[in-house]
């Protein structure tokens, strides 16, 4: 399947909104498995990377201020990004490390992270990793060491921290579905300690970051 002509038609059509692609998404199952399968990927490791679509869509919708980027569907539909368990991979390294990003739903436990890092070493050929993400913001230690959440930071070296409005937006996306604003306001409501944490610190006027942070050597 060619990656941009192929059965799901115009995969890079400027035009071609989240629903109907994950519509033609599903006509066409049969021959995104076959590019997975083509790249060496079995079919359960297809079907825990498409399960990202129905989930990306029933959280953020496909209009709205936190509407799904259909670049994402894409590069799903493409295994450019795939699930290796609890985590998500890019397959293809730049500068020698693969891209990690981490999918709603779910703790993260060490034994779970460590599993998928294995898994991306074996599948992915993969040395080392990055990862881009508010999730490596070192305000998040205050959620103690027991948070998933910071023992999966602490995999990573950040080299610098800046924060600003595009972390804002990203941060509040995937903890409240919602705006910065709406936090602010008050109209989304922190039901967890780390919601918690980020409406505190939007509501006193302060922002978040998105390090960039590279694997610690094994």
């Amino acid at each position: 399947m060619d990656e941009r002509t192929g059965p799901l038609g115009a995969w890079d059509a400027p035009d071609l909104g989240a629903a109907e692609f994950a519509a033609a998404l599903q006509e066409h199952r049969a021959d995104v498995d076959a590019r997975f399968a083509a790249l060496g990927f079995g079919p359960d490791v297809a079907a825990a990377t498409l399960a990202d679509v129905p989930r990306k869509l029933a959280a953020y919708g496909t209009t709205g201020p936190v509407a799904i980027d259909v670049r994402w569907l894409r590069g799903l539909a493409r295994a450019d990004v795939v699930a290796l368990g609890r985590l998500q991979f890019e397959r293809t390294a730049r500068d020698g490390r693969h891209a990690v990003h981490v999918p709603e739903g779910g703790p993260l436990t060490d034994a779970d992270l460590d599993a998928s890092f294995a898994s991306a070493r074996e599948l992915l050929g993969a040395r080392a990793f990055s990862c881009h993400s508010w999730l490596l913001d070192p305000l998040l230690e205050a959620l103690g060491p027991g948070s998933g959440v910071v023992r999966f930071a602490r995999r990573f070296c950040v080299a610098t921290v800046a924060r600003d409005a595009d972390a804002d937006r990203a941060v509040a996306k995937f903890v409240f579905r919602d705006t910065p604003d709406a936090v602010r306001s008050g109209a989304a409501v922190p039901r967890t300690r780390l919601a918690r944490l980020v409406a505190d610190r939007l509501r006193a006027g302060g922002h978040w970051a998105q390090p960039l942070g590279f694997s610690r050597p094994a």
